[in-house]
């Protein structure tokens, strides 16, 4: 799992808040077409900049024998000074910005309008029968989204007899001509690295003077017409796909749910009492612990020390010495006929300690008793389970669903590797990318999430199984709340000996003994009287904190360690992208 997510990470960009950041809430652009085959752009960019940075830049990618002409830039209420960079494949417009006329502050965190002027030239492109402006209005290469764009583009006639395409058209709110000769398209939320495309065929005579234009000695209107038609067709489609993919995307997610709907929702009981202020039932520590203390049928950590507990409470372990180094204990010689195994082989683990009859505590807590622990530890466990039977469960817990669910997090995590294993081998249109990665995401926190989640969720309880639950809840919710242990203490010390037994058991031992203590200064019960309980001796001055010091060290690891027609979706010129520096 730690190399895959580290994988999962090196391989998925991440976008972290800092100095140079940018978003770009509008553009507005104005595209003039002249009747000499060049095209003059005027580009209005608001740039919001978080951080200080150096300026702003505008990559303005070319082709074949296109160029930049005429560049010049205006930064209304800020300083500038213009750089530009010219190669044979793009020309790129470095814009620094000041706030103060002798250009010594830098700009930081605010909104500035950057307006780009220049001419492209070789950008539209003559044929035998037709003109064409084939023009990419937004580039791919911007790391920002843009909250809305305004583009008109001026053509050199009227309107009629004008083919137009906007590719895609999946942001565009409105297309219309606003006048006889300027085309307007706006568009809302274009998303980081999504790029818009603006074709438009028109008469050739409108191109008066080819000096600037490419010419091209093809018939050209019929195969872009139809290669339109062709981009809308596979547009259309891809956008069913991503639908389509997204649905079951959805419906995967739901599978979970699904589960919860039909094996997971709990009985209707008449059981509805707010507090149990007696054991609820007979269980004994250890069924109370694998039902109720966490996962059903699982037995915790917590299981083991109450059985030490309960031993010690029915007197088969006599406490020796219990202060604030150490508690010390010895076997009492009581008949254990009727104990049941794995109560037996405890007092065996602990005796083995034993010197001169007398077992420590702490000494069995050592780390050279590591491996010795570990192995009865798998004995015991075996053994404790094998005392409350999958058929005895049954009667109070349902698990069909945990099982199903904790197939659906093997199937999520399958998922997740065949998803990651695509994007990393690059097996899938881009138009898919961005759903792959929310996939490979999904699965990856959605499987996380089914293997951890508590098998009492997707599971139920049976009729009886549900009221032996909310009892036992309804009793741990009374021995943890010293305002209810005020309003009606246990009757006697003995009895708070038992309470102490499965609190332990329940996992709330150091809490249930708080209160114990709380409560016996309130009433000035004098310690003499702890003697009548064992388990009340043996919680009060630390033997839970020994049991637990001394096992969780033993559960520790030893170690810590020349001109073409071009296709739609293109672009004949145009596009490329910006930034800050």
């Amino acid at each position: 799992m730690i190399v895959l997510l580290i994988l999962l990470f090196l391989l998925v960009p991440v976008t972290i808040a800092g100095d140079g950041d940018y978003k770009i809430p509008s553009v507005v652009k104005d595209v003039t077409v002249n009747d000499d085959g060049s095209v003059h752009i005027s580009e209005k960019i608001v740039y919001d900049i978080e951080g200080s940075v150096n300026g702003v830049y505008r990559n303005i990618p070319l082709t074949g024998r296109q160029s930049v002409r005429n560049i010049s830039v205006k930064t209304p209420g800020y300083y500038n000074t213009l750089e530009v960079d010219r190669n044979n494949n793009s020309t790129i417009l470095r814009v620094w910005l000041y706030e103060d006329k002798d250009k010594t502050r830098k700009t930081e965190n605010a909104r500035v309008e950057v307006t780009y002027d220049y001419t492209i030239r070789k950008g539209v492109k003559v044929y035998n029968d037709i003109a064409e402006m084939q023009y990419m209005t937004w580039g791919s290469e911007w790391n920002s989204k843009v909250d809305s764009m305004e583009s008109n583009i001026h053509v050199p006639g009227t309107k009629n007899d004008i083919e137009y395409w906007n590719n895609p058209g999946d942001n565009v709110v409105s297309s219309q001509w606003t006048s006889d000769d300027t085309l307007t398209v706006k568009l809302e939320n274009i998303d980081a690295h999504t790029s818009f495309e603006q074709r438009i065929l028109m008469p050739k005579n409108y191109i008066k003077n080819t000096t600037f234009a490419q010419v091209i000695h093809v018939d050209a209107k019929q195969r872009i017409e139809d290669d339109q038609r062709k981009y809308e067709e596979e547009h259309n489609k891809q956008n069913i796909i991503v639908t389509l993919a997204w649905t079951i995307l959805g419906l995967v997610l739901l599978v979970p749910f699904g589960i919860y709907w039909f094996f997971g929702r709990e009985p209707k009981i008449e059981y509805n009492a707010e507090y149990e202020y007696d054991l609820p039932s007979d269980a004994t520590p250890l069924q109370v612990n694998i039902l109720i203390n966490g996962n059903v049928g699982v037995i915790t950590d917590d299981a083991m020390y109450a059985t030490i507990l309960d031993l010690i409470n029915r007197k088969y372990f006599k406490i020796v010495v219990n202060d604030r180094d150490n508690t010390i204990i010895r076997q009492t010689g009581k008949d254990m006929g009727h104990l049941r195994e794995y109560e037996l082989s405890l007092i065996d683990f602990l005796s083995s300690f034993a010197q001169d009859g007398d077992i420590s505590i702490g000494y069995v807590g050592r780390r050279s008793h590591y491996h010795q622990f570990q192995r009865f530890s798998v004995k015991w466990y075996k053994q404790a389970r094998e005392e409350t039977s999958d058929t005895w469960i049954k009667q109070y817990f349902d698990d069909r669903g945990s099982k199903l669910l904790l197939y659906c997090g093997i199937m999520f995590w399958i998922l997740f590797i065949l998803t990651m294993i695509v994007m990393v081998f690059m097996l899938i249109p881009a138009y898919l990318t961005t759903l792959a990665l929310v996939s490979m995401f999904v699965f990856m926190i959605g499987g996380v999430i089914l293997f951890i989640v508590p098998n009492t969720v997707p599971g139920r309880w049976t009729s009886e199984g549900k009221e032996f639950y909310d009892k036992w809840k309804n009793f741990e919710k009374y021995i943890k709340d010293y305002s209810l242990i005020k309003e009606r203490p246990p009757s006697s010390v003995q009895v708070w000996g038992k309470y102490l037994v499965y609190a332990s058991a329940l996992g709330c031992a150091d809490r249930v003994t708080k209160n114990m203590k709380q409560y016996f200064k309130s009433v000035n019960i004098d310690e003499d009287t702890f003697t009548d309980s064992s388990a009340v001796s043996f919680a009060y001055y630390n033997g839970f904190a020994h049991v637990e010091a001394s096992f969780n060290t033993l559960s520790e690891s030893e170690s810590d360690s020349s001109g073409s027609i071009g296709s739609s979706g293109s672009g004949g010129f145009g596009g490329g992208g910006g930034g800050t520096f």
